[in-house]
């Protein structure tokens, strides 16, 4: 069966660590579209953010955004899904948090709020490419919901005991999970990019096995493993490449254009699961 939806995740899979994307890569993603192939953006970054990326791709459908907890249509920005951070969510990650010292994000309304200037909200502006707004301590501060939060260390070898740690505490009542080097993403336990994939799937009448889904990190896992063809980049963890049906080259080798050049236009047939 011919792939009908493509979702490509961006950082570490289509965009590079200079925060550029492949020539090779783009030619491709829009040979895809040209042939009538969907293809959608799948990422943590917000919808202001991810246009950077979309609008020279020449995208103008769905993409998802915050890991999942939106989805809307980029031409008329219509909101498909939206599912965010409560403010119980919100503050219990803070009681973590804040008595720690650790450098939190919060998201509403595409604008980025923290409570200080430090090294480590520069490092997400410059990456994101947003600005953020000072707002003081976020527990005295949040009144609504926002769509994510985001903690932001400057040593990614601490990430991975953060995450335990934050994920020990917050239980079932939140889902906690890593983005790029520096990035712990929280989001509410309902949000993942494979929900969101599978509503835009069903909504443009795709079936699950016509879906092929291309990611590099721990956050695409669910939408790899829930793909007709998932594919794990050639930098992505073991874990990543243990779920997916087939590995591509890495970010700097244009790992995206090889899987729509081989299986997407191409005349490959991708193993397909059913």
């Amino acid at each position: 069966m011919p792939i009908r939806l493509l979702a490509i995740d961006l950082d570490g899979t289509l965009v590079n660590d200079r925060l550029e994307m492949d020539p090779r890569d783009v030619a491709a993603v829009k040979a895809a579209s040209a042939a009538g192939v969907t293809v959608v953006l799948a990422t943590g970054r917000m919808f202001k953010s991810s246009l950077t990326y979309a609008e020279p791709l020449g995208l103008t459908g769905p993409i998802i955004n915050y890991q999942g907890a939106v989805v809307r249509e980029i031409a008329s920005g219509e909101i498909w899904h939206r599912c965010e951070l409560t403010v119980p969510m919100q503050q219990r990650v803070l009681a973590f948090a804040e008595p720690r010292d650790w450098h939190v994000n919060a998201y509403v309304d595409e604008r980025v709020y923290t409570a200080q200037r430090r090294p480590e909200a520069d490092l997400y502006a410059r990456i994101a490419m947003v600005p953020y707004e000072v707002v003081g301590p976020l527990s005295k501060w949040i009144r609504q919901d926002s769509t994510k939060l985001v903690l932001v260390d400057l040593d990614p070898a601490d990430v991975p005991a953060r995450i335990a740690e934050l994920s020990a505490w917050m239980g079932d009542v939140a889902r906690v999970t890593r983005s790029l080097d520096w990035f712990i993403e929280v989001v509410n336990p309902e949000v993942s990019k494979a929900r969101a994939l599978a509503l835009v799937a069903d909504r443009i009448g795709v079936a699950r096995a016509d879906v092929c889904a291309i990611g590099d990190n721990l956050n695409d896992e669910d939408m790899v493993s829930w793909a007709g063809f998932g594919v794990a980049m050639g930098n992505a963890p073991e874990a990543l490449k243990a779920v997916a049906k087939h590995v591509t080259g890495r970010i700097g080798e244009a790992g995206v254009a090889q899987v729509i050049e081989r299986f997407v236009i191409g005349k490959e047939e991708p193993l397909l699961r059913a």
